[in-house]
């Protein structure tokens, strides 16, 4: 005689929600400008973004340049830096060509493995934006990333992937899959930073990492 498998009742079911419900929820965006309003719209200050380029793209520029903007919107940005030492002169000239000096408040970094991340964020007063420079670094195990995403997502923090590109692509299955699950993508290539995400802005998504890189690459005075 066959049995019911036997399943586990919640303690308590989550409301279900009216159109009204959602439509009056309290939705908090990124109030930046210029270029990147531009090019990204008004995205939730949450979630995940996942970034991904060839090297010699303007990835790492362009990450940097990311972190600014957002600590210049007064969130505390941790940058994990995993594909370099915190000792490397690519690294500390990066932070100076940028001038992060600027955002001294509001900018720290540390190579963290992904114990330490995760122990980290689960102190009191979290950073509101992590970076994790690369994923492939810290992790290739997707539960992992899932269990960080989830934390995260407790925590109100906004997550932004690092990825490897192969051609347009992102270059490993792990990191595929990290960009569908995200809500912002933004490929990189010749220091052009395309947004692929869920919110664009009016011109349609294009942000120019580097002028006159971009405009020799293209052949252009």
């Amino acid at each position: 005689m066959l049995t019911k498998p036997k399943t586990k009742r919640p303690a308590k079911l989550k409301k279900v929600l009216t159109v009204a419900n959602i439509q009056n929820q309290t939705v908090t965006k990124l109030q930046w400008l210029g270029k990147w309003l531009d090019a990204f719209g008004k995205p939730q200050d949450r979630g995940v973004w996942f970034v991904w380029g060839g090297s010699g793209s303007g990835k790492s520029t362009f990450i940097m340049m990311l972190a600014k903007a957002l600590a210049l919107l007064n969130f505390k940005v941790f940058y994990n830096l995993l594909e370099e030492e915190t000792d490397d002169t690519d690294y500390i000239d990066r932070t100076e060509l940028l001038q992060m000096n600027e955002v001294e408040k509001n900018f720290h970094t540390q190579s963290y493995n992904y114990n330490e991340l995760i122990a980290y964020l689960n102190m009191r007063n979290p950073p509101k934006v992590v970076v994790v420079d690369s994923i492939t670094y810290l992790t290739k195990d997707w539960d992992q990333y899932m269990a960080l995403k989830a934390l995260c997502n407790r925590k109100n923090i906004m997550l932004i992937i690092v990825g490897h590109a192969e051609g347009k692509n992102p270059r490993s299955e792990f990191e595929k899959s990290i960009r569908y699950d995200a809500k912002m993508k933004v490929f990189i290539e010749g220091y052009l930073a395309q947004c692929q995400g869920r919110t664009i802005g009016e011109n349609g998504g294009r942000f120019i990492v580097y002028q006159k890189g971009y405009d020799m690459l293209r052949g252009e005075s």
